[in-house]
């Protein structure tokens, strides 16, 4: 005995409609697992130049502008011959300790 097929059977338009919003959230659902791994990407890129930054050196040396002939770099060496004889490293944290104590930084926290 076989079922009456007026309950098994949806007309036409109505199982196309199924099939496409079907087709629909598939695809919506692959886009957005998409999206997800990007923003994954993006955010790890993010994490690790944060991380590079914190760790860099904070004895870095001035930039070349600065450290140029008649430069503010030449005229904290020119205050005291003693700075001369420093390291680089030396002169460098000095001369950050310097530029903060004449006003020459541009914030409060180096």
């Amino acid at each position: 005995p076989m079922p009456p097929t007026e309950y098994l059977e949806f007309p036409l338009p109505i199982t196309i409609l199924a099939y496409t919003a079907t087709a629909f959230l598939l695809i919506i659902i692959a886009l957005l697992s998409r999206l997800g791994g990007k923003i994954d990407a993006l955010n790890e890129r993010l994490n690790r130049t944060s991380r590079s930054a914190k760790l860099e050196d904070t004895s870095a040396a001035p930039n070349v502008v600065e450290v140029g002939s008649g430069s503010i770099f030449e005229q904290f060496l020119n205050e005291d011959p003693e700075r001369r004889s420093l390291t680089k490293k030396e002169q460098f944290k000095a001369y950050r300790k310097w530029r903060t104590e004449k006003g020459l930084n541009w914030s409060a926290k180096d």
